[in-house]
């Protein structure tokens, strides 16, 4: 409310001053302006010509710098892809690492496993040698019982 109050003095305020600005000078008529007459330029001189021909050249030297700010810029960005596909190749890269380590972590444990087999193999080899040496043994004694028997037998019916 207090800020409409203060637009409307303020708009009063204008009001008043322009009324009172028009009530003091009576208007005074318009002086026609004569229109200047066509001049042609001026030749121009050596001095302008060198100047011209500097801002020529220092337009051709800002093209030929924004030529260049552009080739830097795409090459650039050229170099930033090309970081980027480093990154990639390395992330995979680094991702066939980790699969080859798993891959040989899951060797190791397989010939582990192996390995204990092999030794386990080892010992019922050896068990089974133990008792293949046995059984010759015992075999061998009970041919040479067998053959004993059979001489015996032999000589008893040889006798009679």
């Amino acid at each position: 409310m207090r800020f409409r109050f203060t637009r409307l003095a303020a708009g009063m305020l204008v009001a008043v001053a322009l009324a009172a600005y028009a009530q003091d000078e009576p208007p005074t008529p318009r002086a026609a302006r004569p229109r200047p007459a066509p001049t042609r330029p001026a030749p121009p001189s050596a001095q302008d010509a060198e100047e011209r021909a500097l801002l020529r050249q220092l337009a051709d030297a800002q093209r030929a710098l924004g030529e260049q700010m552009q080739q830097l810029k795409d090459g650039v960005e050229g170099l930033q892809a090309e970081i980027a596909a480093q990154k990639d190749l390395e992330n995979g890269t680094e991702q066939e690492v980790k699969a080859l380590r798993e891959e040989v972590k899951g060797l190791y444990v397989e010939s582990s496993t192996v390995r204990e087999h092999i030794d386990a193999l080892k010992e019922d080899i050896g068990a089974v040698d133990s008792n293949v040496s046995a059984f010759r043994t015992y075999s061998g004694f009970f041919i040479a019982v067998m053959i004993l028997l059979l001489a015996v037998i032999f000589v008893l019916t040889i006798r009679r």
